[in-house]
């Protein structure tokens, strides 16, 4: 009857029949019945529709349980009865019992600031996690702590080995997780799809492919969970440690962009460090799954920022995430890895350091600047090179003070054979200043370097007059290059 819509289900059974008429009436040819377009569209919708339920995970949200009741049957054992899996071998085909994600139950906060997502496993030799959680707890202040919530997944597909660590987390860090800034989660075997691998993209060897095929579902699942929790979501490993005041960092980082981006990164290594905003999440998953056996994680997060019209990366340097594993959660891998933009960049002196131009006859690398290392805020200065005999660092100030106190420490945590060896400050009681030059004179040497650092005291009572520049000299050539971490200049009454 003409203006009755069938459904499409219907029309499918119907056009299988008229398909096989296709042959002989030709119904395909131009002008033909309008209810063979709508059974092709109908058969296009079907086969995309089974495509996407191939794997039995709802897209959506993933349900977080916060009742007593429903997280008891767990909180010890840490996971349902199923059979132990990897990808490649068979897995529980029937619909499992509504899964819960946490391990323990955790009070229900509004939402934050930072979801800081960490996905975790056994390695063979070597554990990490522990120092990792404490890192990231240890270096944020309890106001900050009330605005990010730190995300553990356990990967281990091992129900034994799961509960085990799901213990020891509790254990070591039952205040973070009964305060609901921990989330300790896992993810039903019959989230994982079974994989055989037919692209050895890469080189790399079928196990190796499966191991990083399974790695994008658990990225996935994290996202999943993620959703709606937190304004921002960022996704490190579990071998890493970072800086005090990293998140003050990451929202001034955040705040400091002009336009558009997709993706923030606060690590040069793999997917260490790399913030998304939520609402970017579930598209982010869902690439994930789509090629997961195609792209490892490293890659594919590259290709969904281009998708979302970022063409470059946007990285703070200096990093915020430091890797210290040696042992991959590959078995037998050895991944020594470090990020070399990583250090501690906040000041240790808070001298009082009046307003003054800083100088340097040395190169400089990156946009680790002269100026930072005087400046109060966190940064160092860092050549791109070898310094010489006769180099030097200027500090001018724009008025002359009486000095009282003076400290230079060279070198940092992360680069201690970066420190002055050879070398000593000097303070300038003159200046020459022209358009083109500046000329310091009538210096007086005030100490020398021991193990890349000064410190001299008293020095309103050694130097009477009023010291229009500060400079460090630099008396004999090294091979390492040279981060002056912090000056210092306290001033007297």
């Amino acid at each position: 009857m003409a203006g009755v819509r069938r459904p499409c289900s219907a029309l499918f059974v119907r056009g299988l029949k008229a398909m096989r008429l296709a042959s002989r009436v030709n119904l395909f040819r131009r002008g033909s019945s309008p209810i063979i377009v709508t059974l092709l569209a109908c058969i296009v919708t079907l086969q995309f529709l089974l495509l996407t339920r191939q794997h039995p995970v709802k897209d959506v949200e993933v349900e977080r349980v916060h009742s007593h009741r429903d997280i008891m049957g767990i909180r010890e054992e840490g996971t349902d009865q199923v059979k132990d899996c990897s990808c490649g071998t068979s897995i529980v085909t029937a619909t499992p019992p509504q899964h819960n994600p946490l391990m323990f139950p955790v009070p229900t906060r509004e939402t934050v600031f930072l979801t800081i997502g960490i996905p975790t496993i056994q390695r063979k030799g070597a554990s990490y996690y522990d120092h990792t959680i404490k890192s990231l707890m240890s270096n944020m202040s309890p106001e900050e702590q009330k605005e990010v919530l730190i995300l553990v997944f356990l990967a281990d597909t091992d129900p034994t080995i799961k509960a085990k660590l799901a213990r020891d987390i509790r254990r070591n860090f039952s205040d973070a997780i009964d305060t609901g800034i921990l989330h300790v989660i896992h993810a039903p075997v019959s989230y994982y799809p079974n994989i055989t691998i037919t692209k050895f993209t890469y080189g790399q060897p079928e196990n190796y492919i499966q191991w990083r095929a399974k790695q994008n579902f658990d990225y996935a699942y994290m996202f999943e969970y993620s959703l709606n929790i937190s304004k921002y979501y960022m996704q490190i490993e579990d071998d890493v440690i970072t800086v005090d005041g990293y998140i003050g960092a990451v929202k001034q980082y955040i705040a400091e962009q002009q336009d558009t981006w997709t993706c923030l990164e606060f690590s040069e290594l793999g997917f260490i460090g790399k913030l998304y905003k939520n609402t970017d999440l579930r598209k982010l998953a869902a690439l994930l799954k789509l090629f997961y056996e195609e792209q490892p994680v490293d890659y594919t997060y590259l290709y969904f920022n281009m998708l979302n019209t970022q063409m470059v990366q946007r990285m703070r340097k200096p990093t915020l995430f430091q890797h210290q594993g040696i042992h991959s959660s590959y078995p037998g891998k050895i991944q020594p890895l470090k990020d070399r933009f990583f250090d501690q960049m906040t000041k240790k002196y808070h001298g009082d350091n009046p307003p003054a131009e800083v100088f340097t006859s040395m190169k400089v690398f990156l946009t680790f600047i002269p100026r930072l290392a005087y400046e109060k805020t966190e940064g160092y200065f860092w050549t791109h090179g070898s310094p010489s005999d006769g180099d030097s660092f200027t500090v001018v100030f724009q008025e002359p003070h009486r000095l009282r106190r003076v400290i230079v420490d060279t070198g940092s945590v992360g680069h201690p054979e970066d420190r002055l060896l050879d070398g000593h400050v000097e303070v300038s009681l003159t200046l020459l200043k022209t358009d083109v030059n500046i000329q310091c004179m009538n210096d007086i040497m005030i100490g020398e370097f021991k193990d890349g650092r000064i410190d001299v005291d008293t020095l309103e009572e050694s130097i009477k007059f009023k010291a229009m520049c500060l400079r460090i000299k630099i008396t004999k050539h090294q091979e390492p290059w040279l981060i002056v971490r912090e000056i210092a200049v306290f001033t007297a009454k």
